[in-house]
């Protein structure tokens, strides 16, 4: 094929090798990487900033939060857990205050 070709393999060595110089020269670049470290962390912090405001606008506007609507759902299935052994325990105890099934009514 045309890769088993030695002058095609150098070919491809050179710019693998030409590419490799290229993206270490910025990664070696101090003033470069500064600005990139101060330009992530500046974004970090906008988008910190614009989800505790989204928050505070759903707040104030009453529309609960993806947050707010998790901590529902967990409540609701803890009470869901209570009512279910709540009723295995009424169960149980009708089972036990039920009168035999051989039992006579009593007389008139």
């Amino acid at each position: 094929m045309l890769r088993d070709n030695p002058v095609v393999k150098k070919m491809i060595e050179t710019g693998e090798q030409r590419v490799g110089q290229l993206a270490t020269r910025p990664l070696s670049n101090e003033t470069l990487m500064g600005a990139l470290q101060k330009t992530v962390s500046a974004a970090m912090e906008a988008k910190g900033l614009v989800e505790r405001n989204v928050q505070n606008v759903l707040s104030t506007m009453h529309i609960p939060t993806a947050g707010d609507v998790q901590r529902l759902q967990g409540k609701i299935e803890e009470l869901e857990r209570v009512f279910d052994g709540l009723s295995a325990k009424i169960a149980e105890l009708q089972k036990r205050e039920a009168p035999p099934s051989s039992a006579q009514p009593p007389p008139n």
